[in-house]
């Protein structure tokens, strides 16, 4: 093969988080060829690696219920499915507040979450709270949404297990090459990257660098960085049940992690530079709401951003001109979610459309009505 034909691809897909990974196996999957991921850096050195993990079905929009409902599958099958360690940590999930406004938007989202085809949604009172989280001080609170199915995995596994099969399908990626200029090129693309390389398709899929990339074709993407600051902690309520808990007044999250657990406080004040000060928080607010927490020592920190969004609460997804593409801006729930809708965008440009969404309300282009979506990363 000469090197003019290697550097001509049908798809060019740029970013190598689990949105862009998965859109290269699904289109895969569906038969096409000659397919090229670029990450700059590497496979889940992004958004991916800032994520948590955690598969949940708590949202407030039919829309982001039904993706979620479908993101909880693909990750509770994976492991069958890929033939790839990356297990399913079926530990629940537990949204708590002390304010009677939000327990009334928890019991309303609840019904759309039911209506929309999700299980075992509860919303439950002190003494459910006391059950299904006993390390959880209830004092001040009014009761919460829990459901039992959600859980937890590991984003980096599952990213290198849907890479290996998407390697397998002939998926070509590339590691450590920066992508510098998307430009029109006749009926086709030129993709400046270590190399120059012609495509019939491109796909922005870069998470926080989506917005410089997709600017010089007029389109505005409302994504930020929202730094998540984590500290993981030496053995604690060993034995106990430990769902992934959000207090959605204070921002205080902690879910389990071996014997120990995975905790942070969920504020968009703390920047770059703001692990020692979310660490501090983080103590102040377990001394009340989870006083064992005072018993542990910190193991290590981490310190990633994730892509928050100021609009509807739902992802850019769609064609933003005749071959060129937008995969991105998922507020925090790529890991969770990105497979899903990875599956539909390539359905899509297939020209095949969904039994249940409309794809269009992921236009890239489009312009939100109001924020659809209450229950967000940079609240939840």
């Amino acid at each position: 093969m000469s090197n003019e034909s290697r550097q001509q691809f049908s798809t060019v897909i740029v970013g190598g988080g689990i949105a862009g990974v998965g859109l290269a196996y699904y289109l895969a999957k569906q038969g096409e060829t000659s397919i090229l991921v670029l990450e700059s850096n590497e496979l889940a050195s992004g958004c991916t690696q800032g994520s948590l993990g955690g598969v949940r079905q708590q949202f407030s929009s039919p829309a982001e219920v039904e993706l979620a409902i479908r993101g909880r599958k693909f990750w509770q099958t994976f492991e069958n499915d890929f033939d790839y360690p990356c297990p399913y940590y079926q530990d629940g999930y537990l949204l708590v507040t002390g304010k009677q406004e939000t327990l009334t938007a928890l019991h309303a989202a609840a019904q759309v979450q039911i209506g929309a085809g999700a299980p075992d949604v509860e919303i439950i009172g002190l003494d459910r709270i006391r059950d299904v989280a006993p390390w959880l001080n209830p004092d001040g609170l009014l009761g919460g949404s829990y459901t039992p199915l959600d859980g937890r995995f590991n984003p980096t596994d599952g990213l290198y297990g849907i890479a290996k099969a998407a390697r397998k399908l002939g998926v070509e990626i590339r590691e450590h090459d920066a992508v510098h200029s998307i430009v029109k090129s006749g009926s086709s693309w030129s993709v400046e990257a270590n190399e120059s390389i012609k495509a019939e398709r491109v796909v922005i899929a870069s998470g926080l660098a989506a917005p410089e990339m997709a600017k010089p074709f007029g389109l505005e993407l409302d994504i930020t960085p929202l730094w998540l600051h984590c500290g993981y902690t030496t053995a604690v309520a060993v034995g106990q049940p430990m769902p992934l808990m959000i207090d959605l007044d204070s921002g205080l999250i902690i879910e389990r992690e071996g014997e120990g657990a995975c905790v942070t406080v969920s504020d968009p004040s703390f920047g770059p530079g703001g692990k020692n000060a979310v660490m501090e928080k983080f103590a102040e607010l377990a001394e009340h709401r989870a006083p064992v927490f005072s018993e542990v020592g910190m193991r290590t920190t981490t310190s990633a951003p994730f892509d928050a969004t100021g609009g509807d609460g739902h992802a850019y997804a769609g064609e933003v001109e005749n071959g060129l593409w937008v995969f991105a801006g998922f507020d925090g729930h790529g890991t969770m979610q990105g497979p899903a809708l990875a599956e539909m965008l390539a359905n899509a440009m297939a020209g095949k459309s969904d039994p249940v969404l409309d794809f269009a309300m992921f236009d890239p282009r489009r312009t939100p009505h109001g924020k659809e979506e209450w229950i967000r990363a940079a609240k939840a």
